[in-house]
């Protein structure tokens, strides 16, 4: 895994997820990881057998991918708010566009899942608390580290 996640993942902080993108993150992933667990023989019905998702998580002790990307996401998104409100990159994420989208394009933002994530971590007041370097050094682990995010 020490080498397929960050190749999985690289400039994910960046991406603007969607439901069915972070199923396909999670299955390839498990397929990996059934790769390097391998089969095994179960006592049982006398049979070897693939692991279960769960077995994997608890055999590995790897929190999903997703909320690895999440954690990046939050992390890179605390790091170009703290620049100058002139800078380039800090203008295009508080860029509000005007106007409808054409049709078929995603209505949901990169600033909104930032926003939906953070909800769910239950961060509070994150305009104030984003320069405080330490708060949110900890908010990126626990969105890491989290089971499902």
């Amino acid at each position: 895994m020490s080498i397929v996640r960050p190749t999985l993942t690289y400039g994910c902080e960046v991406w603007p997820t969607t439901v069915q993108i972070e199923q396909k993150l999670r299955s390839f992933e498990n397929r990996v990881l059934r790769i390097i667990c391998g089969p095994f023989f179960d006592t049982e019905i006398n049979r070897w057998r693939r692991r279960k998702n769960q077995e994997l998580r608890e055999i590995t002790k790897v929190p999903p991918v997703t909320s690895y990307i999440k954690g990046q996401r939050i992390q890179w998104f605390g790091h170009a708010m703290r620049r100058e409100e002139t800078n380039e990159v800090r203008a295009a994420i508080e860029y509000k566009p005007t106007g409808r989208r054409p049709r078929g394009r995603p209505k949901k933002r990169w600033m909104d899942g930032v926003q939906q994530d953070l909800e769910r971590l239950e961060v509070t007041e994150w305009e104030e608390r984003i320069q405080d370097r330490d708060y949110w050094r900890a908010v990126t682990v626990a969105a890491k580290t989290l089971t499902e995010l």
